[in-house]
């Protein structure tokens, strides 16, 4: 009998490099700004804290509609509320380009989190229901390679547009970079809609005996349908509460550092105008390499605990060093960009335990609380490190902030999965 890593090649061919680049323009959106931030806050009149207030209200309509979204998911399935969710924030995102003053700015940035809710947790409730545990760690760091491959190619495309695009049609540079980057999501939720399957029972590009082996090794709870009526039955569970506070601080850790890479490069390395995307990318591209690594080393020894907790210690560290040796811009940046790349091993590994922790009627629930929750990490992260900024007078004093819940998340995920039962997790 073949092994599941060849035995599911097919379906990871044919499903992950669609999901990628879905990932890689939801996470583009987020971040595009950091690379605006100037022209915007020169346009929109407003300053640094206004600026990480307006990236983190995302969170505000991301947490509030993730439950909702997950009802939804059980209820229409994960091929069509996947396309739906793309459609819509495509959509808000063509609205960027209307608006003048810094409260449309954020009131958008809270409607687009609402529409991009559900994807995540969609996308990793979709997962479960086709790759068993043994490559799940690989798999799911297949789709997050989205994440740093955004930086990597976002950073640069974003910088382009900015530059060539300037007053044409008198209209703003960033917002011809939001319109362009808004486009191939509407496209994407088209081709999802066509070409993914609820399931491995409904996928007719399989063949009779290679769709009976994958549900063969597929365990019992992700092949069932869950139960609506178990919308809290998840925050009853203690483990799914330290997974909320874990998935706290990687939010911070993560959307604490991308939102205010580019800023934190240009006050290290004060690269020429034009080069900031490309230095913005470096750090991005070391950490989709790091991700795959990290993600591999845990199938294989068949670890989660320190996998997880070892990239946050990690980010705290490098952070304090960076900020120690901002005066030296080489490396302070080696270390920036070794606390990115832990930060995303962190994003990369967070969900893989918890299809141990959470029951099969409450799975696309529990994601969606532990997702949603620990989003708030996500609005705590880019203001908090705006608003030090800010009242500090420090450039770099908000990476005391990251490294606290980074520290923090370390001792939790040691907390939560160091015991023999959950070692494995």
């Amino acid at each position: 009998m073949p092994s599941d890593h060849t035995l599911f090649r097919v379906a990871v061919r044919r499903i992950i490099p669609l999901l990628v680049v879905c990932y890689m323009f939801s996470y583009l959106d987020r971040i595009n700004l950091s690379f605006a931030r100037a022209a915007m806050e020169q346009d929109l009149h407003f300053s640094d804290a206004t600026f990480g207030l307006g990236a983190g209200l995302f969170f505000v309509g991301y947490i509030v509609f993730q439950v909702p979204s997950a009802l939804l998911l059980e209820k229409f399935g994960p091929r069509r509320a996947i396309a739906a969710i793309m459609i819509a924030w495509s959509l808000i995102s063509f609205l960027f380009v209307i608006i003048s003053t810094a409260w449309e700015f954020c009131a958008l940035r809270v409607l687009l989190g609402a529409a991009e809710a559900g994807f995540y947790p969609a996308v990793l409730y979709y997962l479960a229901l086709w790759f068993p545990d043994s490559i799940r760690a690989r798999v799911t760091t297949g789709f997050l390679i989205a994440i740093p491959l955004s930086g990597a190619i976002g950073g640069p495309v974003s910088t382009y547009l900015l530059g060539a695009f300037d007053q044409v049609l008198s209209v703003p540079a960033w917002k011809w970079m939001i319109l362009i980057e808004a486009i191939p999501p509407l496209l994407l939720g088209l081709t999802v809609l066509k070409r993914l399957d609820d399931g491995p029972a409904s996928a007719s590009w399989l063949d009779a005996p290679t769709k009976q082996a994958i549900l063969t090794r597929l365990p019992p709870q992700n092949t069932s349908t869950h139960d609506t009526t178990s919308v809290f039955a998840a925050l009853k569970q203690p483990e799914v509460l330290l997974l909320v506070v874990i998935c706290f601080c990687q939010a911070v850790c993560n959307y604490g550092i991308v939102f205010w890479v580019p800023t934190f490069i240009e006050q290290v390395i004060a690269p020429a105008p034009g080069q900031l995307g490309f230095y913005a990318a470096i750090p991005f591209a070391v950490a989709a390499l790091a991700m795959v690594l990290n993600a591999r080393s845990s199938d294989r020894h068949n670890e989660r605990c320190w996998h997880l907790a070892g990239p946050f210690l990690t980010v705290a560290l490098c952070l304090v060093l960076t900020f120690l040796l901002q005066s030296h811009g080489a490396i302070a940046l080696v270390f920036l960009t070794i606390a990115l790349a832990a930060a995303l091993c962190v994003t990369a590994m967070i969900f893989t335990v918890t299809p141990h922790v959470l029951e099969k009627r409450t799975l696309a629930t529990g994601l969606a609380w532990i997702n949603s929750l620990g989003a708030i990490g996500g609005l705590v992260g880019p203001y908090g490190i705006g608003w030090m900024r800010e009242h500090l007078h420090s450039p770099l004093s908000g990476l005391f902030l990251v490294a606290a819940c980074a520290t923090l998340g370390a001792i939790t995920t040691v907390y939560t999965l160091s015991t023999p039962a959950r070692r494995t997790a």
